[in-house]
């Protein structure tokens, strides 16, 4: 039996600066006995693991700290899943941190729920002014919420991703696939390898992770999606292959959406990038639609649409529009 309800794993690396927020938000003494925080330090070199270990001095019945060689983003989620201690697991990166109030209630939902995965929503914070913006007002439109419903019923209107996202800890521990080490990119292997083992759902309309936007050196601002051009290219490739392995399952349907999202972020990096990326764009695509048909007529991008209208002929004029919106 577990002897928490709700592991929270928090990866952390370099983020002296807002660790604190993040601990910050889980100190709700009405809750505190109910969850594990997991803090896991990626071998930082700053001073973000001292500031972790007061926490777990002060509340050692709630905050462990763990450290570990670097190794991602990835790795620190896998080693989460071997300790974590939760009937549910979820992420909250080290720079980020939660609504308490919304926190408060999406366990006092997990006390009354039963589903292999339980949805709830989250903001974009911008870290200048503050503004909160919700990517999707609501992460699962017209489902029940509080209650358990079965996965095939809601698949297609579920909205996937990182933060919106807790797992019943046997399912995502007693899938086969692990995350991807030493490469970005792996929240939505996070998202999907447990997918196929899922049976029910349940949702909350609470805003509980708030996520911040605009930070220097994110791994989804242009500068870091160029440079990883590859890492991102190599998760895509392996959530294509996982796809088709489970492309007949309950689950396909979101499979589809989320992968293909992927793709389109995967065109934006091509369209950032300047030499033989149309050549490589114009490759991929062939191979998405030969290969993967139902995911290549899953990319709804109004840039990628055009593209293929246009017999990719408007690749210059998109790609100027697209380095000029990110300062490229």
């Amino acid at each position: 039996m577990s002897s928490k309800l709700l592991s929270i794993v928090v990866p952390m690396y370099q983020v002296e600066t807002y660790i604190s927020q993040c601990l910050d938000s889980f100190i709700i003494p009405e809750i505190m006995e109910k969850i594990q925080v997991l803090v896991i330090d990626d071998g930082c070199k700053d001073g973000s693991p001292q500031i972790a270990k007061s926490y777990e001095e002060r509340y050692p019945g709630t905050f462990r700290v763990i450290h570990k060689e670097n190794g991602g983003h990835g790795s620190t989620i896998n080693r989460g899943i071997e300790e974590a201690l939760g009937m549910y697991f979820r992420v909250v990166d080290g720079d980020d941190w939660v609504d308490k109030e919304s926190l408060v209630h999406f366990v006092q939902h997990l006390e009354n729920t039963n589903a292999d995965m339980v949805l709830s929503n989250y903001y974009w914070v911008d870290h200048k002014s503050g503004e909160k913006k919700a990517e999707v007002q609501e992460i699962c439109p017209g489902i029940c919420y509080g209650t358990d419903c079965q996965l095939d019923e809601v698949a297609d209107r579920i909205f996937m991703k990182m933060h919106g996202i807790t797992y019943k800890t046997s399912v995502i521990r007693g899938q086969p696939e692990r995350l991807d080490e030493h490469c970005f990119y792996v929240d939505t292997e996070y998202m999907l390898f447990p997918l196929p083992y899922v049976k029910t759902v349940s949702a909350v309309p609470d805003f509980v992770y708030q996520y911040r936007i605009g930070l220097p050196g994110q791994s989804m601002s242009a500068e870091k999606l160029r440079k990883q051009c590859s890492q991102h290219e190599r998760v895509l490739n392996r959530l294509l292959v996982f796809y088709q392995a489970h492309r007949d399952s309950a689950c396909a349907v979101v499979l589809e959406k989320t992968v293909a999202r992927i793709v389109a972020s995967q065109y934006k990096i091509y369209l950032m990038l300047s030499g033989s990326s149309k050549e490589k764009l114009t490759a991929f695509e062939k191979r998405l639609k030969a290969e993967y048909p139902k995911v290549y007529q899953a990319v709804k991008n109004p840039a990628v649409c055009l593209l293929r209208k246009t017999g990719y002929r408007s690749f210059g004029m998109i790609s100027l529009a697209v380095r000029r919106k990110f300062k490229g």
